[in-house]
């Protein structure tokens, strides 16, 4: 909290203090009288345009100060983010990364090109082939439009995590590298507008508009202060694709040297239709069998011994099946994961009867993956390690859980559902195609309960405990069903201050705010009217229904303390939730001890017990606390992502598709390297494996005498 939201927060709670004082002293039908008089004059008054600013606190665009430290909190969250993923990729050392090569298709550019026109110098020849390293530092001196291509699993990604982290690294907060994939982009926006949302959503802190403005992120995108890098272009459906060149060649807001990486027969199909110009375009080769054995040697020094018999039919037969399947960096990779273990036989990849051809081993390799990461993974204390999983999961129900998640992603993939390819945890009911009935019974269920209860506890201070149950559980018939009816919310954050947003009315949540009010209002009021009176119901009515319609206000997106994780957003939304039942709490008391002292005399019926003026107020704002605290925690939680998402696994638990406890499950997962992270969002390590899961699903093939582990 800043020290300006401290001053809005000290005034609010003075004022309450001021409000409660003056009706103690002058009774209730004067302040009220004041107040609406007061209320009344300050909305006709000419000022209200400025106060309305002032409480917007920071509603220009943002200036070039505010950009640059945007672009600077950018770049330190972009390199921190990728840098884990870098480590879980097993890329971030110089031993662990695969040695890659490439040669350039296409170069528009001149290979002399000057550096600066004034002096004349140059540059100097540019490489046309090379290394990875040599790729990465001739881009990062003299950016322009790349295009990546190679084979499925040849290294596009581990490329871009690479060259993001590179460019981080030279700190230069002029241009931010930002890695997008694109298998996420929704045609129902604009490319433009994806790549904006997606910056704010995955780097929530460019919303806080008291430190960066209004519309950070895009600000730094038409300020020419990103660098784009897009992978997976081939992950889209054929006609995304072309809307992808064609944004990139027509749009002048993007950058002109944007990253962009795709498989080879995909592009050239797409650029027949859509073309790049200006576009260099590079390839990137087969692993040689020289640098396979080197990578190997490398990776398991004090082990020569068990993959020598490797090493030698790599030598032997250059071309053959093992060979020509370990020419694929993905197969690399996950030849080094699945063997990693001493007690397996990598050796038995070079017998021709079960693996004769290089698709049956990169089948193979495929198959042994999960079970083998899952198998024993390292676990213990969180020691930092971003590899080191919380819990230990059967091999083969992780197996089972996760080729459930890639059949319903592929089935979004190739059109048989709409949607994205992303493994968000607040659209389970959509990606599992899970019936709509749970979300309507789970809180209908918990909304009559709990009102019951509620009413029970008012009415049955009064002696009236029959009553109250039934007003409860009318309550939450009512209400309860409509909730569960409200389309699910995004994750939200808890920020204790005004969105920023002036002039813009969107009717979605302005519906919902109301609905929430009005649910406050008629509750609260009724309670208050059938209790007191009915001017003191109309007050108390007033106040829920302020309180309940205003708790979304206070869960916007602000800045993180921590790199925005799938995890880490489902812990915000938990929170936002929790802080919704602290803030209904928070009023409640007031109400309740105000009604339970000021109201006293206006009582229709009596205490079932006696107790000292104290005491009573105390006792009734504890009641107040528990009755608003419940009631709109109910609410919040009910629309809620958090509250639709457990609603969702617990299902799916039921259902026997995933563990119960479906995010440390994901998370190990993506510790383990078969799930990346993109923000708040899950995706399979690589489009391979997704699809060899969903084409296996729901039985695990093992090998026996072949098998990994031995």
């Amino acid at each position: 909290m800043t020290k300006r939201e401290r001053w809005a927060l000290a005034l609010w709670l003075s004022g309450g203090v001021v409000v409660v004082w003056a009706v103690v002293h002058f009774g209730f039908e004067p302040v009220t009288a004041a107040l609406g008089i007061g209320g009344t004059l300050l909305v006709a008054s000419p000022a209200r345009t400025a106060i309305a600013r002032t409480w917007a606190w920071n509603a220009e665009r943002s200036d070039g100060t505010q950009l640059d430290a945007a672009a600077t909190a950018l770049a330190y969250a972009v390199e921190r983010h990728w840098a884990g993923e870098a480590s879980r990729r097993r890329q971030r050392l110089a031993v662990d990364r695969i040695p890659l090569r490439w040669d350039t298709v296409h170069d528009p550019r001149p290979r002399d090109r000057p550096r600066d026109v004034s002096t004349g110098a140059t540059d100097g020849p540019r490489p046309d082939r090379g290394s990875i390293d040599e790729l990465i530092e001739d881009y990062a001196d003299r950016p322009s439009r790349l295009v990546v291509v190679g084979d499925a699993g040849s290294g596009k990604t581990g490329l871009c995590v690479d060259l993001t982290l590179a460019l981080c690294r030279r700190r230069d907060p002029r241009r931010v590298p930002v890695l997008l994939q694109l298998s996420g982009w929704n045609p129902e926006v604009s490319f433009q507008d994806w790549i904006v949302h997606r910056l704010t959503e995955d780097y929530r802190f460019l919303s806080d508009t008291t430190k960066y403005g209004t519309g950070a992120a895009m600000e730094l995108l038409l300020h020419d202060r990103l660098l784009l890098l897009l992978d997976g272009l081939d992950e889209l459906p054929s006609a995304l694709r072309g809307q992808v060149l064609r944004a990139l060649r027509e749009n002048a807001h993007l950058p002109a040297d944007t990253v962009l990486t795709c498989r080879s027969a995909e592009y050239r199909l797409t650029v027949a239709e859509e073309p790049l110009p200006d576009s260099r375009l590079i390839r990137l080769l087969p692993v040689s069998v020289d640098d396979t054995v080197a990578y190997l040697e490398s990776r398991f020094p004090d082990d020569l011994e068990r993959w020598g018999q490797v090493v030698r039919g790599l030598r032997t037969d250059p071309s053959g099946p093992l060979a020509t399947a370990l020419s694929n960096p993905l197969m690399l990779f996950l030849i080094r994961a699945t063997y990693q273990r001493r007690s397996s036989t990598p050796a038995g990849l070079l017998d021709t009867t079960g693996f004769g051809t290089s698709e049956l081993i990169e089948q193979h390799l495929l198959d042994a993956f999960v079970p083998v990461v899952f198998a024993s993974p390292p676990m213990g204390a969180d020691d930092g390690n971003p590899r080191r999983p919380s819990h230990q999961w059967p091999a083969q129900r992780a197996q089972r859980s996760l080729a459930f998640f890639a059949e319903r992603l592929e089935s979004r993939l190739h059109g048989e559902e709409e949607g994205t390819v992303d493994l968000s945890w607040w659209e389970l009911r959509t990606l599992a195609a899970i019936p709509r009935y749970p979300f309507l019974l789970v809180p209908a269920l918990i909304g009559t309960v709990g009102c019951c209860l509620l009413g029970l506890l008012v009415f049955g201070l009064f002696g009236r405990a029959g009553f109250g149950a039934l007003f409860g559980t009318a309550v939450g018939l009512v209400f309860s069903p409509l909730l569960g009816l409200v389309r699910a919310e995004p994750p939200r954050r808890f920020a204790p201050r005004h969105s920023g947003r002036r002039h813009r009315l969107v009717l979605r949540p302005l519906f919902l705010d109301l609905g929430f009010g009005l649910i406050g209002l008629v509750t609260g009021g009724l309670i208050a009217g059938l209790l007191y009176s009915v001017t003191y119901g109309l007050a108390a009515g007033l106040a829920f229904g302020f309180v309940f319609s205003s708790a979304r206000r206070f869960t916007r997106a602000t800045e993180p303390k921590h790199v925005v994780t799938p995890l880490r957003s489902l812990r915000d939304d938990r929170n936002a939730v929790l802080y919704a039942w602290l803030y209904g709490s928070a009023t409640g008391a007031c109400v309740g001890g105000f009604l339970a002292t000021a109201g006293t005399e206006r009582a229709r019926f009596d205490l079932v017990f006696s107790v000292s003026p104290t005491l009573q107020g105390l006792a009734g704002a504890l009641v107040g606390a528990v009755l608003s605290g419940a009631g709109l925690g109910m609410v919040v939680l009910s629309t809620s992502a958090w509250g639709r998402y457990t609603t969702a696994r617990w299902w799916l638990a039921w259902r026997k598709h995933t563990p119960r406890d479906l995010a440390a499950f994901l998370d190990d997962a993506h510790k383990l390297g078969a799930l990346r992270s993109t923000g708040a969002h899950y995706q399979f390590r690589h489009a391979s494996l997704q699809r060899h899961l969903a084409a296996h699903r729901p039985t695990v093939r093992a090998r026996t005498a072949d098998s990994p582990s031995g």
